[in-house]
């Protein structure tokens, strides 16, 4: 083949590419997902570490609860007292979640079950005192939350995880 053949040629096989790949639609291979890593098992947190996450996700909701219960004892108006309940609510979703999050020692994990579905209950009760339209509806829902303060719980999660028992308020 002479230069301008093989000129020719390639200009040919040029157009011919050139054509091919603007011509209508063009089609993208599908490409497979990319892998993703095999997740591993949460591994549960050792008791040290257990003790430090456990003090730190209760904190907020026990000071909240101390907080309305402040309110009450210095005679605050009910609608203050419904907005500390609200805190409350709050406090226990977060907290409920923190500890829900948690893979706990063997030990902790069927006291700290019960623990959380005492925070189920409560949270109900504490829900109603925030949305109470009076002072008798917000003292009622109240009394019913306080009977599911999940103290036993506690004291059993707290147990379980060498931590002192808690003290009487």
């Amino acid at each position: 083949m002479g230069g301008s053949a093989r000129w020719r040629l390639a200009s040919v096989l040029v157009v011919v590419l050139l054509l091919g790949g603007c011509g209508g639609e063009t089609k993208q291979a599908a490409l497979p997902p990319p892998a993703s890593p095999t997740p591993s098992p949460v591994v549960p947190l050792t008791v040290k570490e257990a003790k430090g996450r456990y003090l730190a996700a209760v904190a907020a909701y026990d000071i909240a609860r101390d907080e309305l219960a402040e309110a009450e004892k210095a005679g605050r108006p009910w609608r203050t007292l419904r907005e500390r309940a609200g805190a409350v609510v709050d406090a226990n979703l977060a907290c409920a979640g923190e500890l829900r999050a948690v893979r706990w020692p063997a030990a902790a994990q069927a006291p700290m079950a019960a623990l959380l579905a005492e925070h189920e209950v409560a949270l109900r009760q504490w829900r109603l005192a925030a949305g109470a339209a009076d002072a008798a509806e917000l003292r009622r829902a109240t009394r019913a939350a306080a009977a599911h303060d999940g103290v036993r719980q506690a004291t059993r999660v707290r147990a379980a995880l060498g931590l002192p028992p808690l003290r009487a308020t």
